[in-house]
């Protein structure tokens, strides 16, 4: 038995094997389980499971390797279904019942955000709560949008452990929010007080 930590609630036994092999490509954790790896590499509680069994990821339009982790994967646990477009890769990997979706990046400034925790490539807490808090404040679903806000109530946990307030402040003075949005923020942010 191994006494390395979890580093993320694993729903399989090769979730950190296919997360591990995504790094090597240049893959970058985002979703739900970018959030439970920040959790407990920061030391703090993540209030929820992971949603469903499924690994979300981010990379650059520039990055041409993420073909070579889709023929990875495929070879060693079978694709079911793949799906590709300009903007997202998804994949069911049939052996093991993993979800896999590659969301591709065209806006180059967000390559500022990437990062590296024990090893494993994953957004940073700025760019997944920016990411998160743009589909709270367009999600009609009543469901996601709690998700969301105690996601993003936890985000602002991480931020604030990594004193990254005046960077979080910088990056969503600059993403032209309406009033409606701030003050959907500001709720946020007071419901932490």
């Amino acid at each position: 038995m191994s006494n390395t930590p979890t580093l993320f609630q694993q729903y399989t036994p090769y979730d950190t094997e296919i997360v591990k092999t995504a790094t090597r490509y240049d893959l970058y954790l985002i979703g739900g389980t970018a959030v439970d790896l920040l959790c407990r590499y920061y030391s703090i509680p993540f209030w929820r499971n992971r949603s469903d069994n499924d690994l979300d990821f981010w990379t650059s339009s520039a990055n041409k390797e993420r073909n070579r982790f889709v023929k990875q994967v495929g070879r060693k646990f079978g694709i079911s279904v793949e799906n590709s477009s300009d903007y997202m890769v998804s994949l069911e990997l049939e052996k093991v019942k993993i979800e896999a979706d590659i969301l591709i990046d065209y806006d180059c400034t967000n390559t500022k955000f990437t990062s590296s925790i024990d090893g494993i490539c994953v957004m940073s807490p700025i760019y997944l709560f920016s990411s998160k808090f743009d589909r709270y404040i367009n999600t009609a679903n009543i469901q996601r949008k709690k998700t969301d806000f105690y996601d993003l109530r936890t985000l602002l946990s991480i931020i604030e452990k990594t004193n990254g307030f005046d960077e979080l402040e910088s990056h969503l003075s600059n993403r032209d929010y309406d009033q409606r949005a701030e003050d959907m923020l500001n709720d946020i942010i007071a419901s932490m007080l």
